[in-house]
């Protein structure tokens, strides 16, 4: 929360092990496909994943009540650098339509 009282992301610095512990207590983890997402849906955090040229058939995260958001390719597993195009069709309100959808998941 900034000086205004409004909720905001902020850069946090961690290691590994305080990010798993960090994770570990997350009702949601937002995230592109990284380790983060990675090591986040492997300590169980539920997860909305935004996927650019990896397919999240291959890269999870694989709990069906996760929910991944992907404009279906092209699928580019090099690693070359990223183009804008890999990402469009996935905005910020489809983003917020996910977390709310995954955030229902575990209440009801």
């Amino acid at each position: 929360i900034d000086e205004s009282g409004t909720p905001r992301a902020r850069y946090l610095p961690s290691t590994i092990t305080q990010f798993v512990a960090l994770a570990r207590r997350a009702k949601l983890f937002v995230g592109g496909d990284t380790g983060p997402l990675h090591l986040a849906a492997a300590v169980g955090t539920p997860i909305v994943a935004i996927y650019g040229p990896t397919d999240p058939a291959r890269n999870g995260p694989f709990s069906p009540h996760d929910i991944t958001l992907w404009n279906g390719g092209p699928i580019d597993y090099t690693r070359r650098a990223v183009q804008a195009g890999h990402i469009s069709g996935i905005t910020v309100e489809s983003v917020a339509a996910a977390m709310r959808r995954r955030l229902a998941r575990m209440n009801g």
